[in-house]
């Protein structure tokens, strides 16, 4: 077996270091999303909890099952996609519901296709008066790296961008939004239900994945300088 160049080495030593760097990554971020995991399925088991009693302490609820009575704003609802369901393409629509207490709180009342985002299409859902809602808690909310801010042509969010959508409405919202369970609305639209939590936890495979690619590359490494020895 032959002395491999310092160019190989270095390269392979590289690629072995940030092989493994990222799969410990991966494993940290695994115990960040089985902790996630916990919090989101306690809260949904949990009893709802009476939002109007809680409108203080949003943040400690976030994932917490929660049911709220008020009016819907019809007039101020906005979109978040693009969204699919069932290969369809469509948009989440997001409507102010205004409480006993005068506040308002984004309620996310599930999916429209594309076709049937005019309110006019779906008129039978734009329910009046007093309306009880259950649903899951959002009060930890962040933009992603990736995510694109409002585009104001399309009339479209991103995100739950809770206090862009007040500057845009020209409303004072409550830092959270509900995600609405799925309870059919009249009409059959918005669809409730779609924005339910769902997490899954794959960050243990991609570890495996990281740590065996960092064991393949010094397993080449060997290979190809013993062979190369061997042909000398």
């Amino acid at each position: 077996m032959r002395r491999p160049g310092l160019w190989s080495i270095y390269l392979t030593l590289f690629g072995v270091v940030l092989a493994l760097s990222l799969g410990i990554w991966q494993l940290r971020r695994m115990a960040w999303k089985q902790a996630l995991i916990a919090e989101t399925q306690a809260g949904m088991a949990a009893p709802p909890v009476s939002l109007d009693a809680h409108l203080d302490s949003l943040a400690a609820l976030n994932y917490r099952a929660v049911r709220l009575r008020g009016q819907f704003l019809h007039n101020s609802e906005v979109f978040v996609g693009p969204r699919v369901h069932k290969g369809l393409a469509g948009l989440h629509v997001l409507t102010p519901l205004r409480l006993a207490s005068g506040a308002l709180v984004l309620v996310n009342r599930g999916w429209v296709p594309n076709d049937r985002r005019d309110p006019t299409t779906r008129a039978a859902g734009q329910v009046p008066g007093p309306v009880m809602v259950q649903g899951i808690l959002r009060s930890k909310l962040s933009q992603g790296a990736w995510t694109p801010d409002y585009d104001s042509r399309a009339e479209l969010w991103f995100w739950y961008d809770t206090a862009g959508i007040a500057k845009a409405r020209g409303l004072e919202l409550a830092a959270a939004v509900v995600q609405a369970d799925g309870r059919a609305n009249p009409g059959g639209l918005p669809l409730g239900g779609v924005a339910q939590p769902r997490l899954h936890n794959d960050h243990l495979q991609y570890a495996i994945t990281w740590f065996s690619l960092a064991g393949v590359l010094v397993v080449i490494f060997l290979l190809a300088h013993r062979r190369d020895g061997e042909r000398r």
